[in-house]
């Protein structure tokens, strides 16, 4: 399997942050278990990478309704840069997220082109029947298209860094109807990326990158061990430099975030259990969404992403890391094979 680009500035040597070509839920609870030892002030200085480098931390905006503004606001006066929502008036406030990130670019003296914004369309079997934001009885294509533009209102922008599928149509020819639509926004300048979430099944990702013209950049699932953690899938997403982004990061792993020797390596590294296991998911080329409604935790995650880009070593070998994928329960795991 492809070799995690920055893996070794968590286990070994130094190296330069990687980048990438565009064109290659539930969120993260507020509540932290366990206390946090990281230094808030470390977070300064995130701004000194382009947005297409990685590592990152995206910050999701699920289920935060009336305060999402608030929230997305700290987040990036937190040194957050990318913000993941979606056309999904049921589970997000879309144009909170609008109204948040030009507040804060505006009293940080940013722009637009220091945030990377995503969304997602939305099927109607994902929308709330009283609240769909676009026409019910217009064409799939022509429902893909207001589902942008209603996008494009709430968030406040002429463009889209990345539009992802909240998951696929109930058949391949409507999945691919979405997609074309999607190409077409690509072309049309609208859209940097497009990608698929909620896709767990290797052989339908494979499938979709082999017919699809633009392929995609990103799969965004959730990283739990009801679905093997995705093996298949991330192995494929590195092999094709995919982008893999995980949501439910902490939540669907608190066995891991309570568990002894997680919290006494956290402890040795200046961590929290919640940072270290976004220390390790990012050693594993995943990027994590993270959804936390504190300023200290958002404090906490950014200074954890400034250390890993300055280099820091999070993990000294393989043999960390292989004793961690074995809490965490990935199957079949050695670090070896998995990078």
């Amino acid at each position: 399997m492809m070799f995690t680009p920055f893996l070794l500035a968590f286990i070994g040597a130094s190296t330069s942050a990687s980048t990438y070509s565009p064109h290659g839920v539930k969120a993260e609870e507020a509540g932290r278990l366990g206390h946090s030892v990281a230094h808030p002030e470390e977070s300064k200085n995130t701004d000194d990478y382009s947005l297409s480098t990685f590592p990152t931390i995206k910050y999701g905006t699920a289920w935060k309704k009336e305060k999402t503004a608030d929230f997305v606001y700290n987040a990036i006066q937190a040194g957050f840069r990318h913000i993941d929502t979606a056309c999904q008036p049921k589970h997000y406030s879309e144009d909170g997220v609008g109204e948040g990130w030009t507040r804060a670019v505006r009293d940080l003296g940013l722009s637009r082109n220091d945030v990377w914004l995503q969304t997602k369309y939305t099927s109607l079997n994902g929308q709330d029947p009283s609240r769909v934001p676009y026409d019910v009885e217009a064409s799939l294509e022509e429902r893909v298209r207001q589902s942008l533009v209603k996008s494009l209102h709430n968030l406040k922008t002429n463009y889209i860094d990345s539009l992802v599928m909240h998951g696929l149509e109930q058949s391949w020819e409507d999945s691919f109807i979405v997609w074309r639509t999607f190409e077409s926004f690509v072309d049309e300048g609208k859209v940097g990326q497009i990608g698929i979430s909620n896709c767990y099944e290797a052989d339908a990702v494979r499938y979709l990158y082999e017919n699809a013209r633009i392929k995609p950049a990103v799969i965004q699932n959730r990283f739990y061990g009801d679905t093997g953690y995705d093996t298949e899938v991330r192995s494929f997403c590195q092999e094709q430099g995919i982008e893999y982004q995980s949501f439910w990061t902490l939540g669907a792993n608190r066995h891991f975030l309570g568990n002894e020797r997680v919290k006494e390596f956290a402890a040795e590294k200046n961590l929290s259990p919640e940072t270290l296991l976004y220390a390790f998911v990012m050693a594993l080329g995943i990027t994590p969404l993270d959804g936390t409604t504190s300023k200290v935790h958002a404090a906490e995650d950014m200074a954890l992403l400034a250390r890993v880009k300055r280099g820091e070593k999070i993990f000294a070998s393989y043999e960390e890391m292989n004793e961690f994928a074995d809490i965490l329960g990935i199957p079949d795991w050695e670090a070896n094979e998995e990078l």
